[in-house]
């Protein structure tokens, strides 16, 4: 796929994405390249309090214990730490830490018009320092932390950081062998921050954001076979995510190449991962169905599409940029009904409508 092409699809996305007069479903998402990124409607960034040493603690048992499914393992036991960064550290540094010995650091450059930057280095990372483009650093929806903004992959070795909000007094996040890392926020740039660096395949339990008055939310977030967790939901003392259930919900070929999707549920929302484009989905919040999603996945010359629609959906046409249409049937996956098809790249824009066993239109990405 060219590149203007691709631009050109991307925009078609967003736009198709714009207008979702159905009820039904959840706020769509998109993932690119080894990044995770979702489309947000506003953009609060959140000044304040001055660093407090990170560490790792023993702490009470978080509520909302369930874990995700298993990812790929981490050979053998492993160790991480994190700490804060100290008063003449470099400008821009969120966190730094160790795993299994070896350091690791992340800093974030000042954001410009189309994002920011982001370095990672140390020891951890196999010494050499490397940077990636994400969205800016900013505290979005009602979500105490913003962690799905990017997930930086390097080597053996995943970092989750986002913008904290401003009643965030601290994070604690429980690993898979019982390590409990407490986050401070350190200001970075004028936005209060947070991150943490463990090997890939390591399970992420839960993630709980406390103030000064006590536990605000918990988030416990998708661990996928690739090794990455994908924060998608917050949970409310005593509210409840969906169910966890997975199946799959589409397959086909795009430029010849087979693609098949598959969908998982749980209390961090719905992510969908297609293996032949290596990327999972952003996970969407579904605790509240109010509106029909829409998440597409990139990778390489293959592009695959797919959605949410209400459970009287029967069928789905979808037109494609190409001029084309395609039919496709949702999948009902843990009460919810879904749908993915093979994206064609054309200078036209892309638009799907849903239809029950009468004919009768009961969602559409157009109005």
């Amino acid at each position: 796929m060219r590149i203007d092409d691709e631009r050109d699809l991307r925009e078609q996305l967003e736009a198709a994405l714009a207008i979702t007069p159905a009820p039904a479903p959840v706020g769509g998402a998109v993932r690119r390249g080894r990044a995770i990124r979702i489309r947000r409607r506003a953009a609060v960034a959140a000044g304040a309090a001055a660093a407090v040493a990170i560490g790792v603690f023993a702490v009470p048992a978080l509520l909302h214990r369930p874990a995700a499914p298993a990812p790929v393992a981490p050979a053998g036991p492993y160790t991480v730490t994190v700490q804060a960064p100290g008063p003449h550290s470099a400008s821009g540094l969120i966190a730094s830490g160790t795993i299994d010995g070896r350091r690791w650091q992340l800093t974030a450059a000042r954001p410009g018009s189309s994002g920011q930057m982001f370095m990672t280095s140390g020891p951890a990372f196999g010494g050499a320092a490397t940077s990636q483009p994400g969205d800016a650093l900013a505290v979005y929806s009602a979500d105490p932390v913003s962690f799905s903004g990017l997930v930086l992959t390097r080597g053996p070795v995943q970092v989750q950081y986002g913008a904290v909000r401003a009643d965030v007094r601290y994070v604690a996040v429980r690993l898979g062998n019982g390590t409990v890392l407490i986050l401070h926020p350190v200001t970075v740039h004028g936005v209060r921050a947070v991150a943490f660096a463990v090997p890939a395949g390591a399970r992420i339990a839960d993630a709980t954001a406390y103030s000064r008055h006590g536990e605000i939310a918990a988030a416990i977030p998708f661990n996928a076979p690739s090794g990455v967790a994908a924060f998608g939901v917050w949970l409310k003392p005593g509210q409840h995510g969906l169910a966890r259930a997975s199946g799959r919900i589409g397959s086909g070929t795009v430029n010849g190449r087979a693609w098949s999707a598959t969908a998982y549920l749980g209390p961090w929302g719905i992510c969908t991962q297609v293996p032949a484009t290596g990327l999972t989905s952003a996970c969407a919040p579904a605790i509240s169905v109010l509106d029909s999603g829409y998440w597409s996945l990139m990778g390489g010359e293959l592009s695959v599409g797919g959605g949410r629609v209400p459970a009287s959906a029967a069928w789905v046409i979808v037109h494609q940029p190409d001029g084309t249409t395609t039919k496709v049937w949702p999948v009902t996956v843990g009460g919810q009904k879904l749908f993915a098809f093979g994206l064609l790249t054309g200078p036209n824009r892309l638009s799907w409508t849903a239809y029950d066993n009468s004919g009768h239109v009961v969602a559409s990405s157009a109005s």
